[in-house]
């Protein structure tokens, strides 16, 4: 009976430490948007063209040579009457979604903000306001937005 316990006991700390182990390989999240530079200028006129699309509507903005969003607006949602947010989903970038709010506020400056991220990957652009009138895309690690939980 003594060697029945000892053997099983082995097995269990065998088994959990190989468990223990197994979880910390690090995960390699492939990047989307490396070809890209790290910062892309855009306008308020160019990000206001999403709100005057509809829910199943196609778009198609080019803001550089190099980089430009289309693809289906899944939803076109005014929440209150200061804020309107679009989500537009880029099949060109694996199906991820581009979403876009716009917020009025009381002296009827407006203001975006937005992002194209997935965490399936490594990368992706938050929207930056450099100006009334002029915004950039900068390119975020995913890594240091959402850190893996190691517990």
């Amino acid at each position: 009976m003594k060697n029945l316990t000892t053997i099983t006991l082995m097995v269990v700390f065998t088994l959990c430490a190989t468990t223990g182990f197994a979880q910390n390989s690090p995960v390699v999240k492939p990047s989307l948007f490396n070809k890209y530079s790290d910062t892309i200028n855009c306008t308020a006129a160019q990000l206001n063209t999403f709100f005057e699309t509809i829910q199943g509507q196609n778009i198609k903005v080019v803001f550089n040579n190099s980089f430009s969003l289309s693809g289906n607006v899944k939803s076109n949602l005014v929440k209150y009457s200061n804020l309107q947010t679009v989500l537009v989903k880029l099949p060109s970038f694996n199906n991820i979604l581009f979403s876009l709010s716009k917020r009025t506020d009381n002296h009827e400056i407006v203001t975006y903000v937005g992002h194209i991220f997935d965490n399936g990957y490594s990368d992706g652009y938050e929207l930056k306001k450099i100006n009334n009138n002029n915004y950039q895309f900068i390119k975020i690690s995913m890594q240091k937005i959402l850190p893996a939980c190691n517990q």
